[in-house]
């Protein structure tokens, strides 16, 4: 199955490229105020869980989208997949226990 719409693997490239620039800023500017201040920004921290996971999932679906044929490739399309779900899995767990606990 071949990516729908007119988006080709190198307009991808640049997309996920543009992604991880974006998001590892936010991430790294996050992680430092929530060290800084734990007990201040505590709120961050699933924040940072959150945009982790979701970098992970764009990569696997990246990955998936344009390495059809190369079986190297979706096996790594695979670790991300598990690695995005496990990270949103510490997402969930650590905005329930730090958002309801407030």
């Amino acid at each position: 199955m071949a990516i729908k719409g007119s988006y080709s693997p190198r307009k991808l490239g640049t997309i996920i490229d543009m992604a991880h620039i974006i998001i590892g800023v936010l991430i790294i500017f996050m992680a430092f105020f929530a060290i800084l201040k734990p007990a201040r920004y505590m709120f961050l921290f699933p924040v940072i869980f959150f945009l982790a996971a979701v970098l992970s999932l764009f990569n696997s679906w990246f990955l998936f989208a344009t390495c059809q044929r190369n079986s190297k490739k979706k096996a790594a399309g695979i670790i991300y997949m598990i690695v995005g779900l496990l990270l949103l899995a510490v997402f969930i767990i650590s905005a329930i226990s730090i958002w309801i606990k407030g």
